[in-house]
């Protein structure tokens, strides 16, 4: 079972379209391992959209 452990909001800075990448960097304080995922979004997404990314233990 998934549990919630904590979320953002975040402002889109450039028009995506779901055809391209989204990556998202996950840095625990300012360590020097970072963890990089990457996504194709479900819908295009336009500067100024705000967006909620969330993160669960699973």
């Amino acid at each position: 079972m998934a549990v919630k452990i904590g979320e953002v909001t975040a402002e889109v800075t450039s028009d995506v379209k779901k055809t391209e990448d989204v990556k998202v960097q996950l840095r625990v304080s300012f360590a020097d391992k970072v963890k990089e995922m990457s996504f194709k979004p479900l819908e295009d997404l336009k500067k100024g959209d705000k967006v909620k990314i969330t993160v669960e233990k699973v």
